[in-house]
């Protein structure tokens, strides 16, 4: 199987969530990565913050609108992707920024991405993450 059409698709979802001041994010293109509804899952804080594709847009679309969001930046560091049949999974580690994106120490996760191949095609049916902090830190497997 071609693991390297995953890593487009994973690839389109961090730049797609990307955009600097004064632009917009391609949600459009978030939205369509996903199968079906989709669910994202937040797990960085006290209990799970869980969006489909479509809550997940419209809640980007209203910290937008009301100037909350005025830039992100989100983009891989490292992944490991597992196929078998027409399913596979990525463990993506990514760096992110709500302002420069050029300094050093950004903030960084694990985000878990599940998939599956419909009609020739990968599609994101799931994925769950959670960023870094004092009690969880990077495997510096995953760093290097």
């Amino acid at each position: 199987m071609n693991v390297r059409a995953i890593d487009y698709i994973t690839e389109d979802f961090y730049e797609s969530l990307s955009f600097q001041d004064g632009e917009m994010p391609d949600l459009e293109t978030v939205q369509g990565l996903f199968y079906a509804d989709g669910l994202l899952v937040n797990n960085s804080f006290g209990k799970p913050v869980t969006f489909t594709a479509e809550t997940f847009v419209q809640a980007l679309e209203s910290q937008i609108a009301a100037g909350t969001l005025l830039q992100f930046m989100q983009r891989e560091l490292y992944s490991k992707t597992e196929v078998f049949g027409k399913v596979a999974q990525r463990l993506s580690v990514y760096e992110y920024s709500f302002a420069d994106h050029e300094i050093d120490n950004l903030p960084r996760g694990i985000n878990y991405i599940q998939f599956i191949l419909v009609d020739d095609s990968w599609r994101i049916t799931s994925m769950a993450w959670s960023d870094e902090n004092e009690n969880y830190q990077i495997p510096e497997e995953y760093l290097g």
